[in-house]
């Protein structure tokens, strides 16, 4: 089958969405099918361009089997909503004529955010008559108005309007929550219209590794945490995190010299956390960029909590991509959610971490300790994450989605 992804991340970018909007088209691309990539020039998760593709506004390349079409894109140096909306309308642009170097395809997967992306996938759905499927990494409109990044405006307005509209010509939607799912029939998106398939991972491959990393490698370049007890974040560091938490749960734990925390990662809230850090006068913390892949699951192997947090009240219109990768390492969690969140309900399901609601920083700091001062009870949550990430296995939930993708191209072939 010939098949077009479209995502503004995809390799190089390592991490978030980036993960997903390229091993997708790769899995498609081992079984047999035709596959190309309409995607913008990496910049993920620094928010930089490489040197070599600045000035570029098209290339061709290939990636394990998969076409690659890449388009100009804006990469703003300050991050802002208007920044990102020039971020966004630059990629949907270039993506609109890549579609046409594509050539015709008999399905289209777009990848939102950005939500505009779905009119592109539209117009060819139409032009092509191909199928239009919907992958949703999270409800754009929804996430800016829950995390205040944007208020009811007639903008907002216009969005609602236009994902009503992408969603009512989709031949079908994907979101990766059951809570999605819901929302998305609030909105009156029929359920037969819908076909929840999770983010995934490769837990033999996570596995392997596992037992092949050196023990050591990441806390031996840090001195002033060996020997303590571990607490990282790694991430992007922006609003929906709501990190000043864990700066607060820093504090809060200063009596016991043998914790350290480390937040990895860059974003927009980087700076003003960092300085909140410095302001208190807090030496429990390391602030470090964001890693590699490999430097990421060699810190894993070495650590002994990961945290996990939300903003509150900013509810089940996203989901953290890095949640899996934890739990196939073996990794406790510590998360600070609003309890009804799919983050919380996944993580309380599976027993892989002790949950607080983010108003609720006592309950953090006794979770902490809880972790803190019994071993067996990590190794136990660690063990549960372990298996309960089977269920999200990259076979398992790819194979589903591609038997998906046929019986949709029969009911296009049918219609046609």
């Amino acid at each position: 089958m010939r098949i077009l992804a479209s995502s503004i991340n995809f390799y190089p970018d390592h991490s978030g969405i980036a993960l997903y909007s390229t091993d997708m088209p790769v899995y498609l691309a081992e079984h047999g099918h035709k596959v190309t990539m309409v995607t913008g020039f990496p910049y993920y998760p620094n928010w930089r361009k490489r040197p070599q593709d600045c000035g570029k506004l098209f290339e061709t390349e290939e990636y394990m089997g998969v076409r690659v079409l890449r388009g100009y894109l804006y990469v703003p140096r300050t991050i802002s909503t208007f920044n990102r909306i020039l971020h966004e309308l630059s990629f949907v642009s270039f993506a609109f004529f890549n579609f046409f170097r594509a050539g015709r395809q008999e399905c289209i997967v777009v990848i939102s955010p950005p939500l505009l992306l779905g009119l592109v996938g539209i117009v060819f759905k139409y032009l092509w008559r191909a199928q239009l499927v919907v992958h949703l990494q999270d409800l754009q409109p929804d996430a800016a108005l829950s995390l205040n990044m944007m208020k009811w405006s007639p903008l907002i307005r216009l969005l609602k309007r236009l994902e009503s509209r992408i969603y009512r010509h989709a031949s079908w939607i994907v979101p990766i929550t059951d809570s999605m799912k819901e929302n998305l029939r609030q909105k009156g998106v029929p359920e037969e219209k819908q076909s929840v398939h999770y983010n995934w991972i490769d837990v033999t491959a996570v596995a392997k590794l596992n037992d092949h990393l050196p023990r050591g490698k990441f806390l031996c370049e840090h001195p002033n945490a060996q020997g303590k007890f571990t607490v990282v974040y790694a991430g992007n560091i922006g609003v929906k995190q709501g990190l000043e938490v864990l700066v607060q749960l820093a504090q809060a734990s200063q009596p016991y010299k043998d914790i350290h925390y480390f937040i990895i990662g860059e974003g927009a809230m980087h700076s003003q956390l960092e300085k909140s850090a410095n302001d208190k006068g807090l030496n429990n913390i390391t602030f470090l960029p964001f890693m590699s892949q490999e430097r990421y699951f060699e810190m894993l192997k070495d650590i002994d909590v990961s945290f996990v947090s939300q903003r509150p009240a900013s509810g089940n219109v996203f989901f953290p991509s890095k949640l899996l990768g934890i739990m196939a390492m073996g990794k406790p969690l510590l998360i600070s959610a609003d309890p009804e969140s799919e983050l919380s309900t996944v993580v309380s399901n599976a027993g892989c971490g002790l949950v607080s609601a983010p108003d609720t920083p006592a309950l953090l700091l006794r979770n902490l300790l809880s972790l803190y001062k019994d071993p067996t009870l990590c190794r136990t949550l660690g063990q549960n994450g372990r298996q309960h990430v089977k269920a999200y296995d990259r076979e398992r939930v790819l194979s589903s989605f591609v038997r998906r993708i046929f019986e949709g191209n029969e009911c296009v072939r049918a219609c046609n």
